[in-house]
């Protein structure tokens, strides 16, 4: 069996904070005697992910997903354990070799120069990444094509719709062709054109070259579109990994289904809540078949059973004592 593309063993990565005081006296007080704590952001963590892999992370913010794709793209050294890309690749090294095959996208951090075109940016990333003038023409070409923005590239970034620039950010991670791609909230903020768009540029990439993806995202639907894996993390802290059917069947409560009919039910069913004329809800703990007959149903939906209910659930929970 090959080697995971990256490995995560018993990681743990803590950062401190000051406290800062107000008023003159506070800052006095500060500059002698600063009030600090730390905070584990990761704790005890390991994680394997195969090649050719679309890993989804989700968490709520500050349970430490961002933190653990900085550990893994080297922006962070990890304080004990270990971070491996490439079987022996220690990213915070930071070795040329090893940034020339990872891409990473951060909804918070720009690549684009804000006055001038995108093209302007990627050329200057060409020269960066030494990538060959054909080559990068012809990637660059198909690119643009897919995400739908060839006409944009000699526009100045801050005349670009949000959408847009979104996509521009994901060709400079992907202009210099990595063999693993970082991305951070990669659909924030856009619509569902574009978004979907991207989750189908996304799929063919993995699907033609093999290329392995590490997501994380608020939005579910850029999970579950896009995620063959998801790691749950809580607290810094992995509560979960596998499937987000697993993961749904795992969490998930007393089932309701919201059921909608051709008409009112007369009488109504045991076991049945009416809503309103034709939609009820149906408690089905234990049952064995829909006390509903099926002639009469347009829709059943499973209410609870959805991703989104499932991490409200599991991020609403407090943290451990420790």
């Amino acid at each position: 069996m090959a080697a995971p593309i990256i490995s995560i063993v018993h990681t743990d990565f803590s950062y401190v904070t000051f406290t800062k005081q107000s008023g003159f006296s506070g800052a006095w007080h500060d500059l002698f005697h600063r009030q600090k704590s730390t905070v584990a952001a990761i704790q005890d963590v390991s994680l394997q992910v195969n090649r050719g892999e679309i890993l989804g992370l989700l968490g709520a913010n500050g349970a430490g997903k961002t933190t653990l794709i900085k550990l893994m793209t080297g922006i962070l050294p990890a304080n004990t354990g270990s971070v491996r890309l490439f079987t022996d690749e220690i990213p915070f090294r930071k070795r040329a070799a090893f940034l020339q095959r990872i891409g990473v996208m951060l909804s918070q951090k720009s690549q684009l120069a804000w006055d001038l075109p995108p093209l302007d940016t990627l050329v200057l990333l060409r020269e960066i990444y030494h990538i060959p003038r054909d080559q990068f023409t012809s990637w660059l070409a198909f690119l643009t094509k897919e995400l739908a923005v060839t006409p944009q590239l000699h526009v100045p970034v801050r005349k670009l719709s949000l959408g847009q620039r979104i996509k521009f950010e994901l060709i400079c991670a992907l202009i210099h062709r990595p063999e693993i791609l970082f991305l951070d909230e990669p659909t924030i903020g856009i619509d569902v054109s574009s978004q979907a768009n991207i989750y189908r540029f996304l799929k063919q990439l993995n699907h033609d070259i093999q290329m392995t993806i590490i997501l994380t995202s608020h939005n579910t639907k850029d999970i579950e579109a896009l995620a063959q894996r998801v790691a749950v993390i809580n607290h810094g802290k992995k509560i979960f990994d596998g499937t987000t059917t697993g993961l749904i069947s795992r969490y998930a409560t007393v089932p309701i289904l919201e059921i909608v009919t051709d008409g009112p039910l007369a009488p109504l069913p045991t076991h049945v809540k009416q809503v309103d004329n034709t939609h009820y809800e149906v408690n089905a703990t234990a049952l064995v078949a829909l006390p509903i007959d099926p002639r009469h149903i347009l829709s059943v939906n499973r209410r609870n059973g959805s991703l989104d209910a499932i991490l409200t659930q599991l991020f609403s929970e407090e943290a451990p004592k420790q």
